[in-house]
């Protein structure tokens, strides 16, 4: 249906990785008992998350045939403006079988905020009947200690504060080290984060999650240290386990 390849498939450890492009790629686990799906991670008692809300990027003029290929598929969804009148900003909303909430949101390549690995102009698979998929935006991931976790991310991870909403706890963090204002359609990827709670389309924030980010590996080291909390290195890569159960792992961006 989302139209991603199949990158990598353990069938004895019931894990596959499917590819998003060039720079991400979304990984499923199937939970067994007392295995871990990625090894490296053992110490942290990696899972993957419940019900995360992950938001798609898709061209703005692909938005009217994703309503007519998730009728197609037989999937309910809700459309939701999250801009303005004079800058609109539809997205679609849906849920996969598995209880995890799906947004597909237009992405302005024109803007010049653009991220490290920026949108690319097409689908990694060209399939007229899956929905026409460009890149992953947004995460949203659930902390039970909210006031706690505001202060934990910018100075435990180095995410930067960005905003916040006046009238639930959920905050929104820039994925380097400044924030980024809002802009309709802005390319650049947040992290969302807010108690467990229902938000838009009845959505809820992942429990557990496990998130991969580019970074500046010994910049993040340096801050894990200091805020000793346990962590694993291999290849080059950092993993982290949050207070709150969630694992970041954070590996040198590409170079190509």
């Amino acid at each position: 249906m989302l139209g991603l390849p199949l990158q990598h498939l353990d069938e004895d450890r019931r894990v596959a990785r499917l590819g998003v492009n060039a720079a991400q790629t979304v990984t499923l686990w199937q939970p067994v008992t007392r295995q871990p799906n990625e090894p490296w991670l053992a110490p942290l008692r990696a899972r993957g998350a419940g019900h995360l809300d992950l938001a798609f990027q898709v061209r703005p003029e692909d938005l009217p045939r994703c309503r007519t290929l998730l009728d197609a598929h037989g999937l309910p969804w809700q459309e939701i403006d999250l801009g303005t009148p004079d800058a609109p900003d539809p997205t679609l909303y849906f849920f996969d079988p598995f209880g995890h909430g799906l947004e597909l949101r237009t992405v302005n390549r024109h803007d010049p905020r653009q991220p490290l690995c920026p949108a690319p102009d097409h689908p990694l698979t060209p399939d007229p009947h899956a929905l026409p998929v460009l890149g992953l935006r947004e995460a949203a991931i659930a902390f039970g200690d909210y006031a706690a976790m505001k202060a934990r991310l910018p100075r435990a991870y180095g995410f930067a504060f960005a905003k916040e909403q006046d009238d639930r706890d959920f905050a929104q963090f820039t994925l380097g080290p400044w924030p980024e204002p809002d802009g309709n359609g802005t390319p650049h990827r947040w992290l969302y984060a807010w108690d467990p709670q229902v938000g838009l389309a009845d959505m809820l924030g992942g429990d557990h999650a496990l998130l991969e980010f580019y970074a500046d590996v010994p910049a993040v080291a340096a801050r894990v240290q200091a805020e000793g909390l346990p962590c694993v290195t291999d290849a080059g890569r950092l993993a982290v386990r949050d207070p709150e159960g969630h694992v970041f792992v954070f590996r040198p961006a590409p170079t190509d």
